[in-house]
């Protein structure tokens, strides 16, 4: 339920996308002789006049390519096993697996920090990060292919020594050189070394399974988590703009709501967590499993009042003039700075969007 707010350099982050690709005049020539009418109709509206420009098109004309792509007919022979499919002319052009699908999540990795990846743009609940490998762990750790792939100044031949050596031994950079296992040289190559990792994937908000031509556009893609993309999503379409984070006209953020009412007595108080929304937006409530995973960290939530209710204004002000410390300062270290700084974006912590609504209540 987190908006995704691009850098305001857009151009230049788009270029940089663009650019994983390559998509070259003559391969635009052979995709658009293969275009049903009702999508070449769309193409030309929004002025789509290559691969590149579907490559960055907006989220509200991939929803209308989206609606207008044709359904997938399928042929089969005797024993049942597909033959051809009216979608293999395109997936040749928009391959998602494999070396596209590495060097996108290499584009999200490297831009993580403009784009403030932190917490699952679907929920709010999970954390979704990317990280540096240190080159050593990766030395005691890692499998073959990450070896000789990742680390540099590792070949094949290298790799099978560490992965032998290592069975008996923990590797420090000062034993691979006594032991011969590695030049100085290559010790100080392999310390240079960048390993990026990430903890989120990137889910097809509008289904690639469906519209292959969308498989690569940029405002498809949602950073999420495993399982608001895997276990709940997967493949459900949620076909209006207001219900995609890459969209300009997101709107999930505030037409939901948090609210917590006291079902208890005066002594001894019991809450319940609640989440309303309009109707417009309940699919998308539905679809994450958003009341049943909320509900479990109502915890949060209760919290708030009674850090409310210890902390009320009057001895804020109390303990700003007994300790000479600003009256925001205190406040932000007891409920947290990111409930009261709106410059401090909803997607740079989790449950931030429900701690903002209860304490307001």
């Amino acid at each position: 339920m987190v908006k995704i707010k691009y850098p305001k350099d857009r151009k230049k982050f788009e270029e940089d996308y663009k650019k994983i690709f390559y998509k070259k005049n003559g391969e635009w020539y052979n995709f658009e002789k293969n275009i049903d009418c009702c999508v070449r109709r769309i193409f030309t509206k929004h002025k789509i006049k290559s691969l590149n420009d579907l490559l960055i098109a907006p989220f509200d004309v991939l929803l209308e390519l989206f609606n207008a792509f044709p359904p997938e007919k399928i042929k089969k022979n005797k024993d049942g096993k597909k033959i051809y499919s009216s979608y293999d002319k395109y997936i040749k052009y928009f391959k998602y697996d494999g070396d596209n699908q590495q060097n996108i999540s290499k584009f999200f990795m490297k831009n993580s920090k403009v784009l403030k990846l932190n917490t699952c743009y679907f929920c709010n609940i999970d954390y979704i990060n990317s990280f540096t490998i240190t080159p050593l762990e990766l030395l005691n750790n890692a499998k073959m292919n990450i070896l000789k792939d990742k680390v540099d100044g590792i070949g094949k031949e290298k790799a099978k020594k560490i992965i032998d050596y290592r069975k008996n031994k923990i590797i420090t950079y000062q034993n691979l050189e006594e032991d011969k296992i590695l030049t100085r040289k290559i010790i100080k190559k392999v310390k240079n070394s960048k390993i990026e990792a990430n903890h989120f994937t990137l889910d097809h908000f509008l289904p690639k399974g469906k519209c292959p031509i969308l498989s690569l556009s940029l405002y498809n893609f949602v950073p999420s988590c495993y399982a608001c993309n895997s276990t709940f999503k997967g493949v459900d379409e949620l076909l209006k703009t207001h219900l995609s984070p890459t969209s300009k006209d997101f709107s999930v953020d505030t037409d939901i709501k948090f609210k917590l009412y006291n079902k208890g007595d005066f002594i001894d108080e019991k809450f319940t967590l609640a989440l309303e929304c309009n109707k417009e937006v309940e699919q998308y409530v539905q679809t994450f499993k958003l009341r049943g995973r909320y509900k479990f960290h109502e915890k949060i939530a209760e919290d708030i009042i009674q850090k409310q209710k210890q902390y009320p204004n009057s001895k804020i002000h109390e303990m700003a003039s007994l300790l000479g410390i600003p009256f925001q300062q205190i406040k932000n270290d007891i409920f947290g700075k990111e409930l009261f700084d709106e410059t401090i974006a909803v997607q740079e912590n989790s449950f931030t969007k429900l701690k903002r609504d209860i304490l307001k209540l």
